[in-house]
């Protein structure tokens, strides 16, 4: 079946154009030849490129023939046929082009393939046999290019079968330049489609690309290594993003320095980087790891600092099973846990991963569901003076009892929620109950936790005052707790919230504090009321020096500063006169209380 595209009309239009010094060209007739839907878009390239041309679609390649066999004695002969290599088999594209090539020996061909696959190109060739004649624009198309190489190839035909422009060996010889010109032109287009631009690395789509070619050709396994650089905002944000990219080369040569022979090492994007090898043994894989921690881990002399920042490396090993999106997907689970696990540090993809990643998603498909169903509870732990006990306040908590999995922590359900954006409506949900709790109870405060994604957000400050409001509880009520991520994040955004909210009267505290790697530089800049000591100090601050000196060093600078101090996380008798003698006026745990109900609340500010 031939698709006609243009009437009888349309074939009297004026020849495609002219070119400044050339004859006109006549009328020609160019061909697709495709069953496929691709048909349809190489036909469009061909109609931008020769818009006063007669082009239509052949389904196969008798049709496109007998096609060309009726339109030379109409005076519009067919001086191009085009052909869609990908996603086809060899065979079926040679047997078109010899049938083609033998019934119209004049007649310029042109094909479509993949820029990586070299063997298909070799093959057409050869069975053609008539390399002047046969072209190819590669994909991914660079489309204004391959215009341009589209309507120079028929320039050529036109050229060559014309009697007087034959003649003109300059126009020819003007042709082939501009042909090879083009060509250049698409290999620049096509390098800077698969490469990125600041390390000459191959990019993400080259890299899948690489990655995709291996596994179909290779009888080795291959293993995918995605490693991503950790704390690399900070670089950026104190030293601008040249001193980032600066890091990136370095790092990206420092890695290239260690890669096994026949390695390929990609950045996929920002300080996310690729490496995939094939046939390494598991201690090879022990010691290439190994080593790549080491040369990101090294301190660098970046914008005139010494910067050191670590990576995290997710594995993922080729099976029986894997194509190369399976291979980048269980390499992505596998970064993230390594990343979890606590950052500088590789994690090889496992049935584990594996279970733990289907676990995530089943909870990230609950959430939503669980807001909406009301199964979320509140739960408050108080937080009494160190030498007396006397309840301050209490800290608001989430709770939930899923009905598919149990009571989930958390400490399980709440990064969820941060990562799918869920976090915005399940802690506006949480501001208001624990608002409303505490108009109740009369008397001590609430602390309410507050993520990075819900400080930063628009008008944050505005939505807590206007909750307080409809909860008819005064801001002097209320405390904020935030950590450090929060705060750095966007450090002019942040310092206007803080303002809004203190000149309101709402108390800040830094919660976590010891645990991020900025808390000194922000206590200095920020109006924080009060600092919350890290269980991981509180846990050992009885038996361990060190521990002890450090919340000592923090109540002393705290007291410097005029804020409160809170430490988070005490169990027992010994710990709460350690801490009393380290100087912290309040404390927080199971040893003055447990995680309670509203109503448990009440009954507990009832009896005391």
């Amino acid at each position: 079946m031939i698709a006609q595209t243009r009437t009888d009309d349309e074939a009297a239009t004026p020849a495609f154009g002219l070119r400044a010094g050339r004859a006109p060209s006549p009328a020609i007739t160019a061909l697709v030849v495709s069953g496929e839907a691709g048909g349809g878009e190489i036909a469009g390239l061909l109609r931008e490129a020769l818009p006063h041309q007669n082009v239509a679609v052949c389904a196969t390649a008798a049709d496109a023939v007998v096609r060309a066999e009726l339109a030379g004695p109409h005076g519009r002969p067919v001086a191009l046929f085009m052909f869609d290599l990908r996603g086809r088999m060899m065979r079926d594209v040679a047997d078109e082009l010899r049938t083609v090539s033998k019934a119209c020996p004049q007649a310029e061909l042109v094909v479509v393939a993949e820029a990586r696959s070299q063997q298909p190109l070799a093959a057409c060739l050869q069975v053609v046999r008539r390399p002047d004649k046969m072209s190819f624009l590669p994909a991914p198309m660079h489309r204004p290019d391959a215009i341009e190489a589209l309507k120079a190839i028929v320039e050529r035909y036109c050229a060559l079968n014309n009697t007087a422009a034959a003649r003109d060996q300059n126009t020819i010889a003007g042709l082939e330049r501009e042909l090879t010109e083009l060509q250049a032109r698409l290999e620049i287009a096509i390098h800077a489609a698969r490469h990125d631009g600041l390390t000459g690395l191959l990019n993400r789509t080259g890299f899948i690309d690489e990655l995709s070619a291996r596994i179909a050709r290779s009888r080795q396994p291959q293993t995918v290594l995605l490693i991503d650089l950790d704390r690399f905002k900070l670089v950026n944000d104190t030293l601008g993003h040249d001193a980032g990219d600066d890091l990136v080369r370095k790092i990206s040569t420092a890695m290239a320095g260690v890669l096994p022979s026949g390695g390929v090492l990609a950045r996929l994007g920002g300080d996310e980087f690729g490496i995939v090898v094939e046939g390494l043994s598991d201690r090879g894989l022990v010691e290439f790891c190994t080593m790549v921690l080491k040369v990101c881990h090294q301190s660098r002399r970046v914008a005139g600092h010494e910067v050191q920042v670590s990576a995290s490396i997710g594995v993922a090993h080729q099976d029986t099973s894997s194509n190369e999106m399976a291979l980048m997907r269980h390499a992505d689970l596998a970064l993230y846990a390594a990343k979890r696990a606590g950052r500088n540090r590789y994690r090889t993809f496992d049935t584990a991963i594996d279970k733990a990643a289907k676990h995530r998603s089943s909870i990230e498909a609950g959430l939503e569901r669980a807001l909406r169903a009301d199964q979320f509870k509140m739960a408050y732990q108080p937080i009494v003076t160190a030498e007396t006990g006397e309840i301050l306040g209490f800290e608001a908590l989430i709770r939930w009892n899923s009905p598919e999995h149990g009571a989930i922590s958390p400490a399980e359900f709440v990064p969820i929620a941060e990562e799918t954006g869920l976090i915005l409506d399940l802690g506006d949900w949480i501001t208001r109950q624990a608002f409303k709790d505490c108009r109740r109870w009369n008397g001590p405060y609430v602390s309410v936790n507050l993520s990075a994604r819900q400080f930063l957000r628009h008008n944050v400050a505005d939505r807590i005052l206007q909750y307080a409001e409809d909860a008819d509880v005064s801001p002097s009520r209320i405390q904020i707790e935030l950590t450090e991520t929060a705060i750095i994040d966007d450090v002019e955004r942040a310092d206007r919230n803080l303002r809004i909210l203190r000149d309101a009267g709402v108390r800040v505290a830094l919660d976590d504090f010891g645990t991020g790697y900025s808390s000194l530089v922000y206590l200095n800049r920020f109006a924080i009321d009060c600092i919350k000591i890290d269980k991981s100090f509180v846990d050992t601050v009885a038996t361990d020096r060190q521990s002890a000196m450090i919340v000592a060093s923090v109540s002393r600078l705290a007291a410097s500063l005029g804020m409160g101090v809170v430490a988070e996380g005490v169990e027992n008798e010994v710990q709460q006169k350690v801490l009393i003698a380290a100087g912290c006026g309040a404390l927080q745990g199971y040893h003055f209380g447990r995680p309670m109900s509203a109503k448990d609340v009440l009954e507990t500010l009832a009896k005391r």
